[in-house]
């Protein structure tokens, strides 16, 4: 990752004779010539290159600088927010690779006796950087607690879904969608209904959410599937077989399919399950289907992280083995790798690279005991070691939900 962030630094300063000539203060008539050249199909993406060699450079500049890209001319807003920039981006060995962490953050004031806060964090795998992911506060108020945030798998939208509001403690149905690219915001439609603790994933251009428990304290067996690409609305899904409240959703890519896992009904309150069920979005039987007791390690489940990684469901946990994927065909666990080395347990684990890798969130067994309680991993899943990340104190609170986008 380190040679791809030299590689776009130096590609960066390439496009600064561009960038000036559009984007400066001093360009203003420069600046609506060109407007005025595009709305007449005249416009270059950069003067005096052919629009395939500028997009190539423009493929090139890191991401963070892609929503003021996008403020430069309409040719540039175009571009960043078409398939053809993510593909070039792909091709050109520019893409970054970027986790969003819904976390606990520090309280305002002295923090006793206020209810802890939530707040949206970044993590740029590629370039090493961290930081905070701001948006509308003062209208929407601050990150419920406990949200859940998924990838929708279209390359841009990452959704923060549900949680608790801060002031009421209670369920809100709120759904929150970030252009990733472009850096804004806005509202999604609600959710059906308000419900915690439920199972969230996203992928091919959807949002689902699954189980976790009504206002009551009933657990559900409902799902739902939010459309992002394509209509924009929430449908209905099968019920599933059993009810799982605090489940784990898994979504693969590209076969559509979704694995609800682990969980435990009304009657058997904290008392995780082992088993699991899948359904087929789109196939041709409109039901979930039992998998059997799924999640390894018997007392373990609960514990145990469950990510989507080159197309298949792996298990991530500490020790030896910690690492499995399972073989929906033969109904069976592979041994992938040990856990993550230092790590004492798992609290969050996702597929990063478009499922080439996976990041893990954990309790590191080496804190000290007024130090950092938590610590990052990372491991390529074509094989190698895991790699720790350097993670800065102020990202160190517990993590809720992760989702993974690659730019």
């Amino acid at each position: 990752m380190g040679a791809v962030k030299q590689e776009v630094e130096g590609v960066y300063a390439a496009t600064a004779v561009a960038r000036y000539c559009y984007g400066c203060k001093d360009k203003k008539q420069e600046r609506a010539m060109a407007m005025e050249a595009e709305e007449d199909g005249e416009g270059e993406l950069i003067p005096g290159l052919p629009d395939d060699v500028a997009m190539e450079c423009l493929a090139r500049v890191p991401s963070r600088s892609h929503h003021r890209m996008r403020r430069v001319c309409r040719g540039w807003r175009g571009t960043v927010g078409s398939a053809e920039f993510r593909r070039r981006r792909r091709a050109a060995g520019a893409s970054e690779d970027i986790v969003f962490l819904v976390q606990t953050a520090p309280a305002r004031g002295d923090g006793k006796g206020s209810t802890p806060e939530c707040a949206l964090a970044a993590a740029n795998l590629t370039t090493s950087e961290w930081r905070r992911v701001n948006w509308p506060a003062e209208a929407w108020g601050p990150v419920p607690l406990f949200a859940q945030c998924a990838a929708a798998g279209d390359g841009r939208h990452v959704a923060v879904v549900g949680g608790w509001d801060p002031d009421t403690l209670r369920p809100t149905s709120d759904v929150r969608l970030l252009d990733v690219p472009a850096g804004t915001w806005r509202r999604g439609p609600r959710m059906p209904d308000s419900r915690s603790f439920f199972g969230c994933a996203g992928g091919d251009g959807n949002v689902y959410i699954a189980g976790g428990h009504d206002e009551c304290k009933n657990a559900l067996r409902s799902a739902f599937e939010y459309s992002v690409a394509a209509d924009d609305a929430w449908r209905a899904l099968p019920d599933m077989s059993e009810e799982r409240d605090e489940p784990q959703l898994v979504a693969t890519p590209g076969r559509r399919v979704l694995l609800a896992a682990s969980g435990y009904p009304t009657e058997a309150q904290g008392a995780f399950r082992n088993t699991a069920e899948c359904y087929h979005a789109g196939g041709d039987a409109d039901a979930w289907t039992s998998e059997g007791d799924v999640i390894p390690g018997g007392d373990t489940a609960g514990k145990t992280c469950l990510a989507s990684v080159r197309g298949t469901v792996w298990t991530v946990g500490a020790g030896k083995d910690g690492v499995r994927e399972w073989d929906g065909d033969a109904r069976a666990w592979r041994d992938v790798a040990a856990g993550p080395p230092g790590m004492k347990a798992c609290v969050k684990a996702v597929g990063v690279g478009n499922g080439e890798a996976v990041f893990v969130f954990g309790t590191a067994a080496d804190a000290a005991a007024e130090g950092d309680k938590y610590s990052v991993w990372v491991m390529e899943a074509s094989g190698g070691a895991w790699k720790r990340v350097t993670m800065p104190s102020e990202f160190g609170g517990f993590v809720y939900s992760a989702a993974a986008v690659s730019i």
